[in-house]
């Protein structure tokens, strides 16, 4: 009679980052929604991954802010509220200049390189004209990957770990402003060539100052978008549908 061979270690602990991997996309890129309820067997069905897995990675999730466990009810993605993104860019706007600053002293050669040919890619990007989505939504992304290598260089644990998870908090709530459409072109940032240039020269103040005022501009734009949204009068944010979606 055939029997199942049974998984090793390695590979639980591969299945139950897989797990973690596709959940954490899914809540980041809001396809699982601000205040979704989640069930292990609901997602195990889903991902055709077992209880087991699914379990490690919601625990794992838990611990990083993404999801809230809900005693014998199962999970729940974590609201998003407007003090909360308020909280979020306010505690983003001390930490980030302080990674800017370190991560520019304290870059490798390669890693300066890494940032600054990433960093041309931002500027291409700036320069683009009216609002289009798939910018935005890229300039997400390179900016995630400039403080991704700036708190590497750093060669603090903390501060990685920090980022790490901010990145993913900080994405869910691009992805939410960007999908709704209305949120408005921001203001001209100050310069790209003057970022390369203090990232060039080592000069982490000048990097510290341009990455707060950044942060400053981003959490602006960010607050006056929520300020015109639908459900602004309850206490969480909630996804919009576009136009057309059922």
């Amino acid at each position: 009679m055939w029997e199942p061979t049974p998984l090793s270690d390695s590979d639980a602990v591969s299945l139950a980052e897989v797990a973690y991997l596709r959940i954490r996309a899914d809540i980041i890129g809001c396809r699982l929604a601000p205040g979704e309820r989640l069930t292990e067997r609901r997602l195990a069905a889903d991902m055709g991954l077992g209880i087991s897995p699914v379990r490690d990675a919601l625990t794992r999730l838990d611990h990083e802010g993404l999801v809230c466990t809900l005693p014998r009810k199962g999970y729940q993605v974590k609201p998003l509220t407007i003090k909360a993104v308020d909280d979020l860019f306010d505690f983003w706007g001390v930490l980030a200049p302080e990674v800017a600053r370190r991560g520019v002293i304290g870059a490798s050669d390669r890693q300066l390189e890494h940032i600054v040919a990433i960093s041309e890619e931002l500027a291409t990007l700036a320069r683009a004209q009216g609002y289009v989505p798939e910018i935005v939504r890229r300039t997400v992304v390179v900016t995630r990957e400039v403080f991704a290598t700036l708190a590497e260089a750093g060669r603090n644990d903390f501060m990685v770990s920090a980022c790490a998870r901010l990145s993913g908090e900080l994405s869910r709530v691009w992805t939410l402003v960007i999908d709704s459409e209305l949120l408005e072109r921001g203001e001209p940032l100050a310069s790209m060539g003057s970022w390369m240039e203090c990232c060039l020269q080592r000069d982490g103040d000048r990097a510290a100052e341009f990455a707060r005022r950044y942060i400053e501009q981003s959490h602006d734009r960010v607050l006056r978008t929520l300020a015109r949204w639908p459900s602004v009068i309850k206490t969480e944010v909630v996804p919009l549908r576009k136009k057309g979606a059922r």
